[in-house]
């Protein structure tokens, strides 16, 4: 059942009338009474905060949505658009680690910028799993490769391959068979001692959330990838990891090992640790697909 929140509070003394709040509300909760913000439709209200953040005159309250002065002085935004690209393009996957494990209070300076991240409604249902202890990253790791192994073989079957095209569709059956060299090799490597699957990862995050709101899966995507740009900040590296991803969906043994709340589904997972090695230059990419209307 979706979860209401309380709705705002108009400190009547300092409201002035402007309407921003009411123009702004999303939600469509507040409305002009006796010239004054009034709500009028609490059970809309999904605690985005708008209001407060718009109101000029902090005649706004919500329990859920507290504001703060704007940190920047001006207008903002806090950074500049050259200065937000570089860091768009800084960030690279980062595959080779440092020994050194990522503390705890750097695990959650970056899921502190997750939680700033979009989501639908409101929601804010992102979920976060977080491996830091070796032997439980060694578990997570063999019964992901074990389940891997498992379901690429079974891709090599054509009798299982047809059917499963019923499932999954053609062409994500024709691309995992495609893959199935490559993810043999990953396999062969990683049991060998060579970690491709984790690469020797400090910590792992993974994000879940409701399977049944159409939401969770950018939801978790957004707040993923806010996590990745705060690492990179902060000097960690990133990589973000569909092998487990893609178990977590699928493997009943890892499903138990992680053991999701039965109605959530993992929608990311990224690895992390200090970077061995500093990236000197920005790469370039395909120019987008636009199509202008």
């Amino acid at each position: 059942m979706k979860r209401i929140p309380p709705p705002p509070e108009i400190i009547t003394g300092k409201c002035t009338g402007c309407g921003l709040c009411v123009k702004y509300c999303p939600a469509l909760v507040l409305g002009m009474q006796n010239k004054i913000a009034a709500v009028e439709r609490r059970e809309f209200c999904v605690a985005c905060g708008h209001c407060g953040a718009v109101c000029p005159t902090e005649a706004i309250f919500h329990p859920e949505a507290k504001v703060e002065s704007h940190l920047t002085t001006g207008p903002g935004p806090a950074v500049n658009p050259e200065a937000v690209l570089k860091l768009l393009r800084e960030r690279r996957s980062v595959r080779f680690y440092r020994p050194e494990p990522v503390p705890r209070e750097v695990l959650e300076k970056i899921i502190e910028a997750g939680r700033y991240a979009p989501t639908g409604s409101n929601s804010q249902n992102v979920h976060y799993l977080v491996f830091t202890d070796p032997r439980e990253i060694v578990k997570l790791r063999e019964i992901t490769v074990s389940g891997m192994e498992k379901a690429f073989g079974m891709m090599g079957n054509p009798i299982v391959a047809f059917y499963a095209g019923f499932i999954l569709g053609r062409k994500t059956v024709k691309f995992l068979q495609d893959y199935i060299p490559a993810a043999k090799s990953v396999i062969e490597s990683t049991k060998s001692g060579v970690d491709r699957a984790f690469w020797n990862a400090r910590a792992v995050i993974l994000v879940h959330a409701p399977a049944w709101d159409s939401s969770s899966a950018f939801n978790c995507v957004a707040a993923i990838n806010y996590c990745a740009l705060m690492a990179h900040s902060l000097g960690v590296g990133v990589c973000f990891n569909g092998f487990i991803e893609n178990s977590a969906k699928y493997d009943p043994k890892l499903k138990k090992f992680l053991g999701l709340p039965k109605d959530h589904r993992c929608f990311g997972v990224m690895t992390l640790g200090y970077q061995e090695v500093k990236f000197r230059r920005l790469v370039e990419r395909r120019r987008p697909s636009i199509e202008w209307r």
